[in-house]
């Protein structure tokens, strides 16, 4: 039986990074892979937010991640729960530690992309100061989780109809009351402008319900505006993926976002115009996909949220994250084939 340790399980964003594996533990039990929360472990899991602190500047978070890592006795592996172009802080951290992997939950297809410069590490805000140069030295030991931010939830499939009372959600984040820091570097610009480029494209041609003000509003509130359209916008943020992506699919919506085609995760159910509807970043083909997509809504519904949910149950099961994670250690020969 091999023991492993979820380090610091709990706090923020760690619990949602360790969430999934949480989810399998009786599978992963049966196949010879344990959790425990004793010192008597095999190898440790430490969380990204364990190891990086955003609040400071990039060296200093380095230094307080290798302090803390200084203190784990054993074999560990660093697990950044992610999305692809967020490196910033934890790989600067794996390459001055001894840990034995760097699992990320989703990464660029194109590993070359690392190596140059972009706005704290996303590509998608352009061109910026932080880049991974050694990328090809560190790719080797860095592999992906198996799991995703969607392996979070448990859906519901709800019953659905082509009557919505509003054609586009916009339920999300916008504007940013206060600006936000990573590393001593302001997010809040790149961030607030995805957003307010899709609100001056969409004008007033369609019916859309959005947060007033930025201001949130009640769970049940978040739901039922989802619910209740036909479409589902989800821009990018400080990653690619967001529960709303597979909201969509619960709720009979269709999902537009920007494209995804550069991103490497496993499981992965964003297939261009079949589960989601992909536009351009800038959204200057959004208007064109809108009037395509509600020109022949009777056909489209069906076809986008079924698909959703099919691939979704096909590929987000327990038995597949259980595998994924056996044959990581399998790799590391620690355990023997049957």
């Amino acid at each position: 039986m091999i023991k492993i340790k979820l380090i610091q399980r709990d706090i923020h964003r760690n619990e949602t990074t360790f969430r999934p594996f949480v989810f399998i533990s009786d599978v992963l039990r049966e196949i010879g892979i344990e959790f425990t929360d004793s010192d008597d472990f095999d190898f440790a899991f430490i969380g990204q937010a364990s190891i990086i602190d955003k609040k400071v500047s990039l060296r200093e978070s380095v230094d307080k991640g290798l302090e803390f890592l200084s203190n784990i006795t054993g074999d560990y592996m660093i697990i950044d729960g992610q999305d692809s172009t967020s490196l910033m802080g934890t790989i600067d951290v794996f390459r001055e530690s001894r840990a034995l992997l760097f699992l990320k939950n989703s990464y660029l297809h194109d590993f070359d992309m690392y190596k140059k410069g972009w706005a704290n590490g996303r590509m998608y805000w352009g061109p910026g100061d932080y880049s991974v140069s050694d990328i090809d030295e560190l790719r080797p030991k860095m592999k992906l989780t198996g799991v995703n931010w969607l392996s979070t939830i448990k859906p519901n499939w709800l019953e659905y109809s082509q009557d919505k009372s509003y054609e586009i959600s916009c339920m999300f984040g916008y504007p940013t009351k206060n600006p936000s820091y990573e590393h001593e570097v302001c997010q809040t610009d790149y961030y607030d402008l995805h957003r307010k480029t899709l609100f001056n494209t969409l004008g007033d041609t369609y019916n859309v319900i959005k947060l007033v003000g930025g201001q949130k509003v009640s769970l049940d509130e978040y739901y039922k505006n989802m619910y209740d359209s036909k479409v589902i916008m989800a821009p990018l943020g400080y990653g690619e993926m967001a529960p709303r992506d597979l909201e969509s699919a619960m709720f009979g919506s269709i999902l537009v976002k920007p494209d995804l085609g550069y991103l490497q995760t496993v499981p992965n159910i964003y297939v261009p115009n079949e589960t989601y509807m992909p536009v351009n970043y800038d959204w200057s083909d959004l208007m064109e996909k809108l009037s395509y997509i509600f020109s022949n809504y009777g056909q489209l519904q069906s076809y986008f949220v079924e698909n959703m949910r099919k691939l979704y149950s096909e590929l987000f099961n327990f038995e597949n994250v259980a595998i994924h994670l056996y044959e990581l250690f399998r790799d590391l020969n620690v355990v023997e084939e049957e």
